[in-house]
């Protein structure tokens, strides 16, 4: 009996001290679950109180009332790791993804060795859907060693990146890009004034006017990207995809560009295997008339591995009208070849391409040419939201015939172009680019022999 009233006062004075302690935090913290008190009231307390403030709002998992009252101190506590983690909880919880990405990019790159900032940058990326970004952070924590528990927790985000990978999900995506540059020969044309009479047919050199030579100008430019694909099933979608893209010269508008491609395509999947086939219409207007237009069809395999690399086939076969000839169509083939390395730090693929296009009267033949080359490009990250790139490009041509009406050479062209670029991205819509490149042509012929040089600085808002 006496152990039972024992026990008893135990319980009571617990429960009373219990209640003591809810009412002094219910003080201090006014704001609970059950009451719906404006969060600008902690805006009344001491710093350090609204810090507190913000921990408890964590804890009891009120992450809206944190996320209002966290924007609220951001001004005065920001680039405080405390602040900053509690913030960007409150933010990833509530979905404002951007807000949450800022907040754990700082983290990350004052404790690069903190897993669980790691942790939660990662789980951002991958609400963001950049799951590339993701999958890079959350390998670099498990290279990290973590306990156990995460690292359980890690393996469940990779094994949802490679579903989400091999998933159809639909897709809405719009891309406006706007850009400025200089370009040292729009026309890629020859610097020389002549043509040499040892290449021609005529017994003279040829003199060549302003606008058959190198033309260097200033540009600007603007593309849109507009991209639906809608699942069938849960291994089938179909896609559809139009680009307009505009470029007009401030010295000359004789090589001013317009391009439009409307592109449907049906894929799906069998086993790691992504197929794809589809149509697709181009339109090119130079110098605001037609000047040709290609329909065409594409075929696609792409090979998923087991690593994250990829291994692409794809093919494309179409028709090309030139408009103010008519003589001049072309039936088009083109196959290539593509291995993307697995998500890293730095990342990279190489293509290699070969094709031909056949002339589709025996008049055009010195027109038609048979082709081969490749692409290397890598890219790496630079910090949290930047990115560098170097690519280079070779394509070797080599034409049907000899342009008997003017050459007695048969024409062969070897085009090497080399990159570079960087852009950085402000958030998950706006980003800013800079790229440069360099093309040299060799040619039989002097009219196909040049140099050219481009700069650019572009801006990029994406959804």
């Amino acid at each position: 009996m006496k152990q039972l009233a024992r026990l008893l006062i135990v319980f009571l004075s617990l429960f009373t001290a219990s209640n003591g302690f809810a009412e002094q935090e219910a003080k201090t913290f006014p704001y609970s679950s059950k009451s719906k008190h404006d969060s600008t009231q902690y805006l009344k307390l001491s710093p350090k109180l609204q810090l507190e403030a913000l921990s408890v709002l964590i804890k009891r998992r009120q992450y809206e009332a944190a996320f209002k009252l966290a924007t609220q101190l951001v001004e005065t506590f920001e680039g405080e790791s405390k602040f900053d983690f509690e913030y960007g909880m409150a933010a990833v919880e509530t979905g404002h993804y951007d807000d949450a990405l800022f907040a754990f990019e700082r983290l990350v790159l004052t404790y690069p060795y903190q897993a669980r900032y790691r942790l939660e940058l990662a789980r951002t990326h991958f609400y963001l859907r950049n799951l590339k970004r993701s999958e890079l952070e959350f390998k670099k924590i498990l290279k990290q060693n973590p306990p156990a528990p995460v690292k359980r927790n890690v393996q469940i985000f990779l094994d949802k990146i490679v579903e989400l990978n091999r998933m159809v999900e639909p897709k809405f995506l719009f891309t406006m890009d706007m850009a400025t540059g200089f370009d040292s020969n729009i026309n890629s044309a020859t610097s020389e004034k002549e043509l040499p009479k040892e290449e021609l047919v005529f017994p003279i050199d040829i003199v060549l006017d302003d606008e058959s030579r190198e033309t260097s100008s200033s540009y600007w430019s603007t593309l849109l990207n507009l991209s639906y694909l809608t699942p069938i099933s849960k291994t089938s979608s179909y896609d559809i995809r139009t680009v307009y893209s505009k470029r007009a010269n401030a010295e000359i508008s004789t090589y001013d560009l317009d391009t439009f491609m409307l592109e449907g395509g049906y894929g799906f999947y069998t086993g790691s295997v992504k197929w794809r086939g589809a149509g697709r219409y181009q339109l090119i207007h130079l110098d605001g008339e037609s000047f040709l237009n290609t329909t065409s069809g594409i075929g696609q395999a792409t090979w998923l591995m087991k690593s994250g690399a990829n291994l692409n086939f794809a093919f494309n076969y179409g028709m090309t009208n030139y408009e103010t000839n008519p003589d001049g169509d072309m039936a088009v083939q083109q196959f290539n070849v593509t291995y993307s390395s697995p998500v890293k730090k730095q990342n990279w693929f190489f293509t290699f391409l070969f094709g031909s296009d056949t002339a589709d009267k025996a008049v055009n033949k010195f027109n038609e040419k048979s082709y081969q080359g490749f692409t290397y490009y890598n890219s790496s990250f630079m910090g949290q939201r930047g990115n560098r790139y170097y690519m280079i490009n070779v394509l070797s041509t080599e034409y049907g015939a000899i342009n008997t009406g003017l050459y007695n050479k048969l024409r062969k062209d070897t085009v090497i172009t080399a990159g570079i670029g960087w852009r950085y991205s402000f958030n998950s819509q706006f980003s800013v680019r800079n790229d440069y490149s360099a093309t040299t042509s060799d040619s039989t012929l002097e009219a196909s022999t040049y140099n050219r040089f481009k700069a650019e600085f572009g801006l990029t808002y994406s959804f």
